[in-house]
């Protein structure tokens, strides 16, 4: 797994002290979709306005993707080398845990073949599975 720094580095962006800590959050879930709550409580002090700022350049530069599944919290999770959300034709699933509420990235659930019409333009597929994930069978 590579450390903030360096995926900061890869993207080309500054290495900020903030920056920094919003990465390390996000390496301590390497699977899990953060809630953005959960990073306002979790990060220290910091402003909203350069949470948000950070989080779409994140978002921007593919270092995070959004996660929707359904619930009101926005959440993000971060990208491995083998994320495809950021590749137009090549969306991964997501799978939300009924008991214990966490979102995870399946990266190996994806590629699927969609047909569409031919005047529809396709932007982006979620897939979102839902059960019961492997920490509360």
């Amino acid at each position: 797994m590579s450390t903030s720094v360096d995926i900061l580095k890869r993207s080309d962006l500054r290495k900020t002290p903030f920056r920094i800590r919003v990465l390390d959050y996000f390496i301590l879930q390497p699977h899990a979709a953060v809630r953005n709550t959960d990073l306002e409580q979790n990060i220290g002090d910091f402003d909203r306005i350069t949470l948000y700022r950070t989080l779409k350049t994140f978002e921007e530069k593919g270092i995070i993707h959004e996660v929707v599944d359904g619930s009101k919290d926005q959440k993000y999770a971060l990208c491995h080398h083998d994320c495809k959300v950021h590749i137009s034709d090549g969306d991964h699933a997501h799978f939300s845990c009924k008991l214990c509420g966490n979102t995870y990235c399946l990266d190996s659930v994806g590629e699927l073949n969609i047909q569409l019409p031919s005047n529809y333009v396709l932007d982006k597929v979620q897939v979102m599975l839902s059960g019961t994930c492997d920490n509360c069978k």
